[in-house]
């Protein structure tokens, strides 16, 4: 199961909130091969990823955007990058 996780700042961000809900919606087509979680940044989960600038796109243990809106078709594609990769 690919994990995909959002993290986001802590203070209020519109960029975070619509970034956590562009990646829910599409990791939704995928529920049966993906994760999503929300992570905030600070906490000891998100510290894993190292220092980061929200809001942040993973996938894995790979940053795929970080600090900057994500695009819809750009998410999808990663997504299915990673799910093929990890089928192989």
């Amino acid at each position: 199961m690919l994990r995909v996780t959002v993290i986001k700042s802590p203070s209020k961000c519109n960029t975070c909130s619509e970034t956590e809900l562009l990646v829910n919606e599409i990791a939704q087509n995928y529920k049966e091969l993906v994760e999503f979680k929300v992570l905030t940044n600070g906490t000891p989960e998100a510290q894993e990823f190292g220092l980061v600038t929200t809001p942040v796109v993973a996938l894995g243990n790979k940053i795929y955007s970080m600090g900057k809106p994500v695009i819809k078709e750009k998410v999808e594609a990663w997504i299915k990058k990673e799910l093929a990769a990890g089928s192989s």
